[in-house]
């Protein structure tokens, strides 16, 4: 069952041509992942790996491919959790950059703080180039593209063989947001948490999810005896019972447990897992 890496490509109204798009993009940040946590044996470098690339294809609704806002503007949140250390970092509403996973790594690591926001937040992230943490990515400030239609927030988590936890979010936002609009994503326990037992990360309308805290609320399940698959439905059942709006879950425990669940479309979904490196992808999960 371990080591596990599980990766989605956002819930949502995904048109049917772009679902096997999502799959393959998805697919492979998990071998990217997977390959770097072979490599490596880090959880978080495998984590941002896996996002990297998700990030950077184009295709999602995350980095280069996020959804502008109503000016037109690219506006960029993430998350990302090192579960056996409770530990996080954020950033929000940032422009003119194309990898937010690295700088909220940064802002974990590096800085005295957890969350950094708008035109302050990129400051911290000229200082993370400017000390040589990551290299800026070529053509870093990116264009409306609006790739990814139909979908939403990309994450991933990833167990190594001891059952230590990782776990990312990252997005461009709703569709024409409102300009300084953060939703769930970098919200530790609403768009992803993750603890010494297990981990989730969420997608969907991230007003919604910030009002049941989907993410600790999935993972409470585990922790109570549900197991993952069932807290992953639970959670989407409850979260759909109180909100009447549409999102998706992907939960791993430390044993190499995993559980996916929506109540939208479709949401992409790959995972490797076991020494045998077995890749199982599913495009379409509709609860």
């Amino acid at each position: 069952m371990l080591p596990l890496i599980v990766a989605h490509g956002g819930a949502g109204d995904w048109k049917d041509e772009r679902i096997p798009i999502g799959v393959k993009y998805v697919a492979e940040a998990a071998r990217v992942g997977f390959r770097v946590l072979k490599k490596s044996s880090s959880v978080l470098d495998a984590a941002e790996a896996c996002t990297l690339f998700m990030e950077n294809c184009g295709e999602l609704n995350a980095g280069k491919g996020a959804r502008p806002n109503q000016d037109g503007i690219i506006e960029l949140d993430a998350m990302i959790i090192d579960g056996s250390r409770l530990d996080f970092g954020s950033v929000a509403a940032i422009t003119g950059i194309q990898n937010p996973i690295s700088l909220a790594r940064y802002i974990m690591e590096k800085t005295e703080h957890k969350f950094f926001a708008g035109p302050n937040a990129k400051r911290v992230y000229d200082e993370m180039i400017a000390q040589g943490y990551r290299r800026e990515e070529e053509g870093g400030a990116i264009g409306p593209l609006g790739a990814a239609e139909g979908a939403d927030t990309i994450g991933c988590i990833v167990v190594d063989s001891k059952g230590r936890i990782a776990v990312t979010s990252s997005t461009g936002g709703i569709s024409k947001k409102r300009p300084g609009r953060i939703g769930d994503s970098p919200v530790m326990g609403s768009g992803a948490y993750a603890n010494s037992l297990c981990g989730a990360t969420a997608t969907g309308y991230g007003e919604h999810i910030m009002r049941v805290v989907l993410c600790r609320m999935v993972t409470l399940y585990v922790e109570e005896g549900t197991d993952p698959m069932s807290a992953a439905r639970k959670g989407i059942e409850m979260f759909q019972k109180k909100t009447g709006s549409e999102a998706g879950v992907i939960v791993a425990d430390a044993g190499g447990n995993i559980g996916y669940a929506t109540n939208a479309k479709a949401m992409p979904v790959a995972f490797i897992q076991g020494k045998l490196r077995s890749m199982t992808t599913l495009d379409c999960l509709r609860e």
